[in-house]
């Protein structure tokens, strides 16, 4: 699977982004939120990045790829993963946006991964921004 997270990145709210995407007024720097990003990339023990309380069989999936574009005003977060835990693409997304805010380094993710304590992480983004993009299916299942 794989989802996108849309940022609305500009000083003024624009009305056809509204519940479609996060407005975030200060400037994110799309390099350094690539970088954050690209820390999530791999195969990994979740926990710290989904919505406490919520029951799965294991929390490890493997991040194929976390990509950050800036087109224009919108920044578009891919993420791509065998599977996904409950909020977890929106935790990824406030981690890094969290890390742009100077609040964590980038090289802090692995050993917040690595805790699996949900507070660690940056906030959960709001869910307008959420899109599921892409889905693949085995052959032999079609």
């Amino acid at each position: 699977k794989e989802y996108t997270y849309r940022i609305y990145n500009s000083r003024f709210k624009n009305p056809f982004y509204v519940n479609r995407a996060y407005f975030y007024p200060k400037h994110l720097d799309e390099e350094f939120l690539n970088r954050a990003a690209g820390m999530f990339v791999g195969t990994h023990d979740f926990r710290a990045v989904r919505s406490v309380g919520t029951e799965t069989r294991t929390t490890v999936r493997t991040v194929h790829y976390f990509q950050v574009e800036r087109k224009g005003e919108l920044i578009e977060c891919r993420v791509c993963a065998d599977g996904f835990l409950y909020n977890m693409v929106r935790a990824m997304v406030g981690t890094v946006v969290y890390a742009a805010e100077g609040k964590l380094a980038p090289e802090d993710i692995p050993a917040i991964l690595d805790s699996g304590n949900r507070t660690l992480a940056g906030p959960t983004v709001p869910p307008g921004g959420l899109y599921m993009t892409r889905l693949w299916y085995d052959e032999d299942v079609v």
